[in-house]
């Protein structure tokens, strides 16, 4: 934490124009008309595309695409800053990568990151699109962050006696003490259905029931979820995490509402919110940046049609049969195209039947504006919907009945407006937005409305499908086995050619000779058969093959973390300048040490960061589309041990 007081307030020249009748005023102790700057790039803001409140402390958090993470903005009256804390995840590269949008549980138990990434790793490997939200345990601890109580999922009371940090480790993979160490993030659960995430929005106390799903869940770990490479809507329940320096990934519900067509513009994030008064239905309102509108949906309507993963042998390129025609993980080409004139996806997290990927349509939707330009961010309070037009750096006051714009807020800041947050009080509301170009966060308070517009009402159209259940056969045709786990063996990141001059490898259990020499990745073993020990692994080399995308030792980036590693010569180094980093795996632990500075702050910029100008969505690049199946299907032959970071 640095002690880095806010300085005396900034103001910026802005006009409010009246349109209808004015139910929005300034309150005037905060002068008239000009927002408060709250924050700069002196705070630690680079690039800000999102700002929310904590539900449980007196802090608001910015997403910050530059450094893939986000800075806590301890606050002392919600409009001065009193202290800072930068944090990130140590693997940010892949579980922050370019982070778009934020979001809290309601109780603050949870915070859920999404990234407008193709899993580069920093540029460094081969896009392989295995990205997606990444959730976080929140509940505030002793200055860091993780949990009320031992208990994975209690309810965030911040109590300095009971809870745990275990969100917030130093380096060495221990929970942090925020007073005098570096901390980072360390996640509890990550799907990997989504690439180039534009935005998303916790759903409350939300059910999960139909499809595939067996009965009915409120696990409070529902996000929606503006998808970029598809262009869709998405909704993701982790159902059960698996918790810090744990793996199971087998229990998820997600669905793609392929009737909801969303529109990508790069590097502009298009952000969601559920908002709703006490005892209505919430509704769900979506800036549809590129398309250049705002949509409502109604986040309990849609149907089930069938599941999202492709299902046909064929639609995979590991098979001998494939003909898929699979681009970016979306398959069309023979049986992968349905009679509903959808494709299928093979691009997922887990292969087992507890693991639900599916398509929903029939979504109730609604245009609810067009009169906002370039929407990015949007905020909900009293009735109305408020939306930031990134390109003026105008904030829009609209009807969320009528659609009606009922009033124009001027920030003054210009080109760059992305996320809003309202905090409502029960006379006045704070109004927070930060804009990416000048690295600033800002703050309006308004009186609250007198009237408030009623709820809209959205009629769901009736399709009446009979959702198909049918599933893929994993355990014929895909590998040792479909309810496998995600689990890699430390070998994988190794290669033992100085030390296995024999040249034998173990893999699923049997003995091979390989004839035509030791292939990287793999795990060496014996002539009589046994495999060998972790410790005697740790003395082979490296593997430095990072660029081999093909073939039976493919290099995947998201194995070598899964392999326990990170400090590794294939993914970036989270020491940036104060590297190279190096392992403490042979210790126990599951962190690093910097040789540069052992005392290495937060702050340090690491090598290796992805680009802060995100590409423009594929239309070519075949070459690209299975890099993901293909690795993985390699990693599969593995036999699987438990390693404790991923």
């Amino acid at each position: 934490v640095s002690a880095l007081v806010s300085p005396t307030p900034l103001y910026r020249r802005s006009a409010m124009r009246c349109i209808a009748p004015l139910l929005f005023t300034p309150v005037a102790d905060l002068i008239p008309d000009r927002p408060t700057i709250v924050a700069t790039a002196e705070h630690g803001l680079h690039k800000p595309r999102d700002i929310k409140q904590h539900p449980r402390a007196a802090e608001l958090w910015v997403a910050n695409m530059d450094d893939h993470g986000a800075t806590v903005l301890r606050m002392h009256d919600m409009a001065t800053v009193d202290s800072t804390m930068r944090l990130r995840d140590r693997a940010f590269y892949h579980y922050m990568a370019n982070v778009s949008a934020i979001s809290f549980s309601a109780d603050g138990r949870t915070l859920t990151t999404c990234q407008e990434s193709r899993n580069t790793y920093g540029n460094t490997l081969q896009r392989n699109y295995f990205m997606g939200p990444t959730i976080y345990e929140s509940c505030p601890c002793n200055g860091g962050y993780g949990r009320a109580t031992a208990e994975m999922n209690s309810t965030c009371t911040p109590d300095a006696s009971t809870c745990q940090a275990v969100a917030t480790i130093n380096m060495q993979g221990d929970i942090c003490d925020p007073s005098n160490e570096t901390c980072w993030l360390i996640h509890s659960d990550m799907l990997h259905e989504g690439p180039l995430c534009m935005g998303l929005a916790h759903e409350d106390k939300a059910l999960t029931e139909g499809g595939v799903h067996v009965g009915s869940d409120m696990s409070d770990t529902v996000v929606w979820y503006n998808e970029g490479l598809n262009e869709q809507l998405m909704r993701f329940d982790f159902l059960s995490m698996h918790g810090p320096g744990a793996l199971d990934h087998t229990t998820a519900n997600i669905r793609r509402y392929w009737d909801i067509k969303l529109t990508r513009r790069a590097g502009v994030p298009g952000h969601m919110v559920i908002g709703g008064e006490a005892g209505e239905k919430h509704m769900l309102y979506i800036a549809d940046t590129g398309a250049g509108r705002v949509i409502i949906v109604d986040p309990t309507s849609g149907e089930f049609a069938r599941l999202a993963q492709c299902v046909p042998d064929e639609c995979y390129p590991s098979h001998d049969n494939y003909q898929g025609d699979c681009k970016d993980g979306y398959c069309t080409g023979g049986p992968c195209l349905y009679d509903d004139g959808y494709g299928c996806h093979h691009i997922f997290t887990e292969t087992a039947d507890a693991f639900e990927y599916e398509l929903w349509n029939c979504t109730a939707t609604h245009v609810l504006t067009t009169a906002v330009a370039s929407p990015s961010g949007i905020a909900y309070a009293h009735g109305h919907v408020f939306v930031g037009d990134y390109d003026t750096g105008k904030i829009f006051v609209v009807d969320r009945e009528t659609g009606a714009v009922v009033q124009e807020y001027d920030t003054g800041l210009g080109q760059g407006l992305a996320g809003l947050h309202i905090v409502q009080g029960s006379e006045t509301s704070n109004l927070y937005f930060v804009n990416m170009l000048t690295n600033e966060a800002a703050l309006v308070t308004f009186a609250n409305p007198v009237t408030k517009p009623p709820a809209p009402t959205l009629a769901a159209p009736a399709c009446n499908v009979a959702g198909n259940t049918s599933r893929p056969r994993f355990n014929v045709t895909h590998g040792p086995g479909y309810q496998n786990p995600m689990v890699i063996e430390l070998a994988y990141g190794k290669d033992c050619t100085n030390l296995n001059a024999t040249h034998y490898v173990r893999v699923e259990g049997e003995v091979q000779d390989l004839v035509d020499g030791y292939q990287p990745g793999t795990h060496p073993a014996d002539a009589n058969g046994d495999a060998w020990e972790d410790t005697k692994i740790m003395g082979c080399d490296m593997r430095k093959d990072c660029d081999r995308y093909t073939g039976p030792a493919a290099m995947n980036g998201d194995a070598i973390l899964m392999a326990g590693f990170l400090c590794h010569p294939c993914i970036p180094d989270p020491c940036g300048a104060a590297g190279p980093c190096s392992d403490l795996l042979l210790s126990g632990k599951p962190g690093f040490e910097c040789a540069g500075n052992s005392g290495m702050t937060s702050s340090t910029t690491a090598a290796g960061s992805e680009s802060s100008t995100p590409e423009a969505n594929s239309t070519t690049g075949q070459a690209v589309t299975s890099s993901h199946s293909v690795a993985i299907s390699a990693v599969a032959a593995l036999s699987f041990v438990l390693v404790f970071v991923y």
